[in-house]
């Protein structure tokens, strides 16, 4: 065999230990290109051992260059013991960036000195932003900014409620890293398709409160991951602390969407036997006593609170959100509109879930008197712009402040218990919240014929969304029209032809 055969088959030996040394290591789970960059790197120290570039300036001894990029090498400092350190210029910026290695030995410096240029090179031409974050730390520059658009007015920024929901969707998300052992790591660090289980973790996840039972909503899941990817998309790749191609990949939960009234309509006997209740029993001397006349004021208060939610169809927290100098006469009114008490109630745009002043027209006049009545015994007497529903304990010139709605959910669950209806809701398994009092009131003016564009309008809800929800009712009402020719099938008097009609 000659020398120039012996070194070839010595070749061909150390490229199938080489090769069979990578699969290893791959099987491993270790980068298989890591392992080149290591060779690579041996080699090259051994190449440059003898011919190492010494510059006259002393900060950058030992000066070795770990590609041809004549902008990139790595160095010792005159000032420090043996450690080497990284140099690259940033062409864009133009200025030069540096690294520490820590390692005194120079191969392993070289090999981490050319996994170092492969990042910072490529965040450089992406225009990436060197520094990087955790995601702890972009959760909580995410949830400054949100801070900065929280407002009482919708649609005008963020309202309270929905930046508590995403301070608790992020939350969500910063346990998720955790769980996965990936809080300490850069978020440019972490591959996309790691994080793909989150919704599955989540639907999984006990809650951690006892206000709640049963599953998970799984459409307020899809809201999380929608409220995770908006915070990537806003803030890490504007900032650009990554590329679009780096923002976590996260599966959405398939489930039937439910255009149905999310919350139960009582009946008309339920609502019958309810109000019956509050007005005969729950306000009177004869069936409390004992109760101090202070509380029989409230609970007035609270059943006037509910039959205006009944009779005019607003939402509770702008029932709550009313002051006194937006409860009006009608313009022109009428004898009629006088005998049935109708007023206009204004909704500020700030007080409107759509962040659109609009106007409520509702017979309501003799209601609200009772209410101011009430207060009066009470030692508060409201001024044009009092809340309507004043917290009587919050009763001084600076702190008059509106009944909270949990105040008033409080009263409503302990009726229901009280008047026997939520015994028969819970074996039916439905529940009436304040809300449930808004869609009585849109069920009862469409059994009434009224135009669901008129309803749209005093409601502050679109047509679209009203026949989405109330459509079943629609149909029902129209009964007569929609089986019109089905309810008989006979011949004519004249031929053996039948009338068409569809088939059941």
């Amino acid at each position: 065999m000659t020398l120039q055969e012996q070194e070839i088959q010595d070749q061909n030996k150390n490229d199938q230990l080489l090769e069979a040394a990578k699969q290893l290591l791959s099987a491993a789970g270790i980068d298989a290109n890591a392992f080149d960059t290591a060779i690579n790197a041996i080699q090259t120290a051994k190449d440059q051992s003898s011919s190492i570039v010494n510059p006259k300036n002393k900060n950058y001894l030992d000066k070795t260059f770990i590609y041809e990029d004549v902008d990139t090498f790595i160095y010792k400092r005159g000032d420090t013991k043996g450690i080497w350190y990284f140099r690259i210029w940033d062409t864009n910026k133009k200025k030069a960036i540096f690294r520490s290695l820590r390692t005194t030995d120079k191969t392993t410096a070289i090999a981490a000195a050319r996994n170092i240029y492969i990042d910072i090179k490529g965040k450089i031409e992406r225009g990436e932003r060197l520094k990087q974050i955790t995601t702890d730390e972009l959760i909580a520059s995410y949830i400054k900014v949100l801070e900065a658009k929280v407002t009482d007015t919708p649609h005008k920024g963020i309202v309270p409620k929905t930046f508590k929901s995403k301070k608790y969707w992020l939350q969500n998300w910063s346990d998720y890293i955790h769980h996965l052992h990936l809080h300490k790591t850069p978020i440019d660090k972490i591959r996309p398709h790691k994080t793909r289980g989150f919704s599955n973790w989540l639907d999984q996840r006990p809650k951690q409160t006892a206000l709640h039972t049963g599953a998970r909503s799984r459409e307020q899941i899809n809201n999380n991951v929608n409220a995770v990817l908006a915070m990537y998309n806003q803030l890490a790749v504007r900032e650009r602390y990554i590329s679009k191609d780096d923002i976590p990949q996260i599966d959405r939960l398939h489930y039937e969407i439910d255009d149905r009234v999310k919350r139960d309509i009582p009946t008309l006997e339920e609502y019958e036997k309810y109000y019956t209740y509050l007005k005969r029993v729950y306000v009177t001397k004869k069936h409390n006593q004992g109760i101090p006349s202070e509380e029989l004021e409230k609970r007035k208060i609270f059943s006037e609170f509910i039959l205006i939610l009944a009779n005019a169809g607003m939402r509770p927290k702008e029932l709550l959100g009313i002051k006194k100098k937006e409860v009006k006469d009608l313009i022109n009114q009428t004898e009629d509109d006088i005998k049935n008490g109708r007023q206009v109630i204004v909704i500020r745009s700030d007080n409107a879930k759509t962040g659109r002043s609009r106007s409520v027209v509702a017979p309501v006049k003799k209601r609200f008197e009772r209410i101011y009545e009430c207060y009066r015994k009470l030692g508060v007497t409201h001024e044009p712009n009092d809340y309507i529903f004043m917290n009587p304990n919050s009763n001084s010139k600076r702190f008059r402040e509106p009944y909270g709605r949990m105040i008033m959910n409080n009263r409503l669950k302990a009726t229901l218990k009280q008047c026997g209806l939520q015994e028969q809701l819970t074996k039916e398994e439905r529940s009436i919240s304040l809300y449930s009092f808004r869609h009585l009131y849109c069920f009862l003016r469409l059994i009434n014929k009224v135009s669901i564009h008129i309803l749209a309008e005093n409601i502050g809800s679109s047509v679209f969304h009203i026949s989405r929800t109330y459509g079943h009712i629609n149909t029902q009402l129209h009964a007569e029209e929609i089986t019109r020719g089905q309810s008989i099938l006979y011949k004519t008097e004249t031929t053996n032809e039948i009338l068409p009609v569809a088939m059941e």
